[in-house]
């Protein structure tokens, strides 16, 4: 290995231009590749810090900016839409026909990343709870999906309880689907 002195003289043969040039080139490929090495290292575990400190909704809001869709799979629900707003537990996601509310925690989402569009979050309740309270007093017909029915269940949210919520089916049927099941609500939009 060359030794480089920091002492310069007119008469050492170090201080030369080539001596420097070669200083410098020893530095570039030696210590300051390492120190490169180090600091993308750094970087990297920085990112991935940030990455696990994440939540679905930190993600779901990055989606929501950026304009990308998504298809929501629940079970044997498969939706592929815009995502158009959410809370802090779930999302809104309108395709041509029908807008659907989805929980974070009760879904899995796929994402197709697009350049252009996104929104800003604001409008809708800020919970799962609410949103659901929300369309007990509308009382528009909904879809709720749910493990425990097996299938979709058409109907209004006559009220959402505790622990459940009382569905009235169209032909006056009741169900009582327990709060933490329902992982989808959807409902028609309007042709107009």
């Amino acid at each position: 290995m060359r030794v480089f002195s920091t002492g310069s003289s007119d008469n050492d043969p170090d201080s030369s231009p080539d001596a420097l040039s070669g200083l410098a080139r020893f530095l570039r490929q030696g210590v300051g590749q390492e120190w490169r090495a180090e600091l993308e290292a750094t970087e990297f575990e920085t990112h991935q810090h940030r990455l696990r400190r994440r939540t679905l909704r930190d993600v779901a809001g990055m989606l929501l900016h950026r304009g990308d869709r998504l298809t929501v799979q629940a079970g044997g629900l498969r939706l592929s839409g815009q995502l158009t707003s959410g809370g802090q537990d779930y999302v809104t996601i309108t395709t041509k026909h029908l807008c659907a509310d989805v929980r974070l925690d009760m879904v899995a989402l796929r994402v197709a990343k697009r350049n252009s569009g996104g929104a800003r979050a604001g409008g809708m309740p800020s919970t799962w709870r609410a949103r659901l309270t929300q369309m007990e007093l509308t009382q528009e017909t909904v879809e709720v999906h749910a493990p425990s029915l097996g299938v979709a269940q058409a109907g209004k949210i006559r009220a959402v309880a505790v622990d459940h919520v009382w569905l009235v089916d169209t032909a006056g049927f009741d169900f009582y689907v327990p709060f933490e099941e329902i992982s989808v609500v959807t409902r028609a939009l309007s042709p107009y």
